[in-house]
């Protein structure tokens, strides 16, 4: 008996204890019999549906509660969704759902407990559904004009010409970029620019037909598709509908600015079967366009495929580059928000023996389109791993990795050779990859992404924001690292979308314990902002050019006697980067 009354008292605290901490739980939890009659509800779980202890009496039913007002925000039928969780639970399943309420976004998950009693655990995801819905848009559309941008572009490019292909319909391209823009932008400044390009958007829309489509490309580029009956005429109208729209003038900063356009037209199928050939030849025409005085249009003809022949000579010369030796890496530091270097991102550049240097922007496309990116890559991985292995400071370095080569099937035992072969510290190894080289088949580059990981190299996610983002992808592999793409970095103070997506990408990895790197960061402006936003780290020219890594000697420890433990960077040496 003595040892039964003892027992008692603790019982009593334990379930008040216990009472006390579901009443505090962050996350809504409640429980149901299974014929919907509440048993309990946490303080969380009232106060997500704004209803009060009356409900958990016993006075109300589920049912009851669903004939009230209090449930009369919901956006789906709330009688029903409790029937198919009955439903789902009865066959042995449990249940994870979403569900609307009012202008909350609720996450949901029920189990059956006891096979009579119903669990629901619940959660307010409303603000990390519209950052996914935010981030997923902005993949798709260029954030300054709002266009659909690049990615968005060719998806709905590709899938045209596979139905004009059955259809056996025409449709146009059009391709346009300001006139002396990079003038607007030296005379009145990068904002005047932006400006301009905002205006020409608006301006655009406003000409374009229902089937119509216009895509800002980058900088100045925009392409238009032209899918309506009655071609060529039709995109030849919308060419002189655009022309005469932009002869109004614009106003900037107090000033009036007039802007002319350049224009190249080809035609789906006679001027290009495929998206390549279709889109090469209304960039020959806008280079005609242009030859011949700018602020016009002009349609592609078979002379004009001059260009072509030059980028299958530059291919060709691409072929040698590396037995030739004119390939190399310049190398870029990366650095703490606080300005310590950790490591350096290895950058190609070729040194044509006439055309001088070349930057990857003109020839990696070249690479990819002919496959010897392959090539390349293995070079560029087996040189900056052979450089970095050669510092006394161990010193990360990172290096892109081309979805092109991403496909092979030997890239994981490439890097596994070129590691053994060098020396190289498999965790100072980083291998960026854009989130493009997930999307053609996600269960493969999972398992090539697994692969290169458990070799000890770390992952890192490259231009975040303008691919695909979709944060399931996060989600589904524990990348080390996000770096936010400079055409983000660059509007920062400047653009309030721009300090929105990049505080949202930061929270983002900050929640999901991933660093960030923001790439692009040319002032201390920037600097300090991402400081502000909690920005782990950064790349650019306010730390450092892309240089060849005799430039930072004293960084790699190359120019010391002896090596120091672990690389130090001091404020002074910053200061002196940055004055580079």
């Amino acid at each position: 008996m003595g040892d039964k009354a003892n027992e008692h008292p603790s019982s009593v605290a334990t379930l008040a204890a216990l009472e006390m901490a579901m009443e505090n739980l962050p996350v809504a939890v409640a429980i149901f019999e299974f014929e919907g009659k509440p048993v309990y509800a946490n303080r969380c779980f009232r106060l997500l549906h704004d209803i009060d202890n009356r409900w958990v009496t016993g006075l109300e039913t589920f049912t009851d509660l669903v004939e009230t007002d209090r449930m009369s925000d919901w956006k789906q039928d709330p009688k029903t969704f409790f029937e198919n969780v009955q439903r789902e639970l009865a066959a042995g399943r449990s249940v994870q759902a979403q569900i609307e309420v009012g202008d909350k976004i609720i996450a949901v998950h029920d189990t059956l407990l006891d096979g009579r009693y119903i669990l629901t655990t619940q959660q307010d995801i409303t603000a990390r559904v519209q950052a996914e819905q935010r981030v997923s848009y902005l993949a798709h559309h260029d954030p300054l004009t709002d266009l659909p941008n690049r990615t968005h572009f060719s998806a709905r490019l590709a899938n045209l010409i596979e139905e004009s292909r059955v259809t056996r319909r025409s449709f146009g391209v059009l391709s346009f970029d300001v006139d002396r823009f990079k003038d607007i932008n030296d005379l009145f400044g990068h904002n005047a620019g932006d400006i301009v390009l905002t205006e020409l958007a608006l301006r655009l829309k406003r000409v374009l037909g229902q089937q119509d489509m216009a895509a800002r490309l980058g900088g100045d580029e925009f392409t238009v598709i032209s899918a309506g009956e009655g071609q060529p005429e039709a995109v030849t109208r919308l060419a002189e509908n655009l022309a005469q729209a932009m002869e109004e003038e614009i106003e900037v900063d107090g000033r009036s600015i007039r802007v002319g356009l350049s224009i190249g037209i080809a035609m789906f199928p006679q001027d290009g079967d495929d998206a390549v050939t279709l889109l090469a030849n209304a960039d020959a025409a806008l280079y005609r366009a242009k030859a011949e005085g700018r602020g016009r249009f002009c349609a592609f003809n078979s002379g004009m495929d001059r260009r072509m022949h030059d980028r299958r000579v530059l291919q060709q010369d691409l072929r040698h580059a590396i037995g030739r030796r004119e390939l190399a890496l310049h190398y870029q530091p990366q650095a703490s928000v606080s300005g310590e270097i950790f490591g350096f991102e290895a950058l190609l550049r070729w040194h044509h023996p006439t055309r001088g240097l070349i930057t990857p922007d003109h020839f990696v496309p070249l690479a990819e389109e002919s496959g010897l990116i392959v090539e390349i890559g293995r070079w560029v991985l087996r040189e900056a791993c052979r450089e970095a292995a050669s510092w006394p400071n161990r010193l990360k370095i990172a290096i892109n990795i081309s979805p092109i080569q991403f496909r092979q099937e030997d890239l994981v035992s490439d890097v596994h050779t070129v590691l053994l072969q060098t020396g190289l510290a498999p965790e100072r190894l980083e291998l960026e990859v854009t989130e493009g080289v997930l999307v053609q088949d996600f269960a493969r580059a999972l398992q090539i992404l697994r692969g290169l990981k458990s070799l000890g190299a770390q992952i890192a996610m490259d231009d975040f924001g303008t691919g695909y983002s979709s944060l399931s992808y996060l989600q589904a592999f524990p990348f080390d690292t996000i770096k936010i793409d400079k055409s983000f970095t660059a509007k920062l103070n400047a653009d309030s979308s721009a300090d929105e997506i990049v505080r949202a990408v930061i929270g983002l990895g900050r929640g999901l314990n991933i660093p960030i790197v923001a790439e692009g960061v040319e002032t201390e402006e920037q600097r300090a902002f991402l400081e502000e936003a909690q920005c782990q780290h950064i790349q650019g020219y306010l730390i450092g050019k892309a240089e060849p890594i005799a430039e930072y000697s004293g960084l790699t420890g190359a120019d010391q006697t002896a090596a120091p433990p672990a690389p130090q960077t001091t404020s002074a040496t910053i200061t002196h980067l940055r004055r580079r």
